[in-house]
């Protein structure tokens, strides 16, 4: 006769408690990464923000972090330590991080390693003012624009106009930017300047009406989901092709890169002399062109 002996649900919960500790161990001994199939580890994205002539930790910073494509994931704000923490699995972003009060001017960074911590050392921003007029009506009435101020160091900060044709930019980085300014029907203009510390009084710019208009037809299994037109050290970006086509307006004259993505990878970049009203690169092959470079 076989006796069998009951086990207590007491028994049973220290047997579990025991495994459960012995596999906590060898996960701190050993990790954990191959104990199963399947296994995810989820990387913890550690954003640091401090000034940078101290190193004191700057509260209430807005972290935000992007994809390439700019889609924003998440956006969180530093505490009292200076620091943003959230979980994020997988893939490249860029954390761009901002001062709500305008303070610092804004920095950017590719994330590639997510196991690292950023730090971000923020110095205190410059302002600019200028006024944009339409060279079409004499230069003497004021013009809808957008600008965007592309700096050596820190993030690109945008702008618009007021009613008036004035706008006023902050907080910026000083030293060397470039400013690229668009309006409807006008030349896009990119402009260089050098910002002194404090206040900066860039004065009038005055746009040429018309530009060239490039456009084309890309042909591919996967199209780019961002084409963007680099020239003179900016760049215009548009979403994805509609139907494979795409348009640019307002190109200056010369020479400039038509560049095409898909999810943040570069797909192809073809060089293109920019001339004439309306310029037609007919049907582009992203895989020969990006075999030709």
């Amino acid at each position: 006769m076989i006796q069998v002996t009951p086990v207590s649900s007491l028994s049973i919960s220290r047997w579990s408690s025991r495994v459960s500790l012995a596999v906590v161990f060898l996960c701190l001994v050993f990790g954990c990464e191959s104990r199963y199939p399947g296994y995810v580890e989820s990387a913890p994205l550690e954003v640091w923000a401090v000034r940078s002539d101290e190193e004191r930790p700057i509260a209430g910073v807005e972290v935000r972090a992007l994809l390439a494509s700019g889609k924003e994931l998440v956006s969180r704000y530093t505490g009292p330590d200076g620091q943003a923490r959230w979980e994020h699995v997988d893939g490249d972003l860029v954390v761009r991080v901002e001062d709500p009060e305008g303070r610092y001017f804004p920095q950017e960074r590719t994330v590639k390693d997510l196991k690292e911590p950023l730090l971000f050392k923020l110095s205190e921003g410059v302002s600019a003012s200028l006024d944009i007029r339409s060279a079409g009506a004499g230069g003497t009435e004021p013009l809808a624009a957008q600008i965007e101020v592309w700096p050596m160091d820190g993030a690109i900060v945008q702008g618009s106009t007021r009613p008036d044709g004035g706008v006023d930019l902050e907080p910026l980085p000083p030293g060397e930017v470039k400013l690229l300014i668009s309006a409807e029907g006008h030349v896009r203009t990119v402009l260089d300047f050098t910002l002194a510390e404090s206040r900066n009084e860039l004065g009038q710019v005055v746009l040429q009406p018309g530009g060239t208009t490039l456009k084309g037809r890309l042909r591919a299994e996967e199209p780019p989901t961002e084409l963007s037109f680099r020239f003179r050290g900016v760049s215009i970006k548009i979403p994805a092709p509609v139907r494979g086509s795409f348009e640019f307006t307002g190109l200056p004259a010369g020479k400039g890169t038509l560049v095409g993505r898909r999810d943040g990878r570069e797909l192809f970049r073809m060089p293109v002399e920019v001339s004439g009203a309306v310029q037609d690169l007919g049907e582009i092959d992203p895989e020969l062109v990006a075999v030709s470079e």
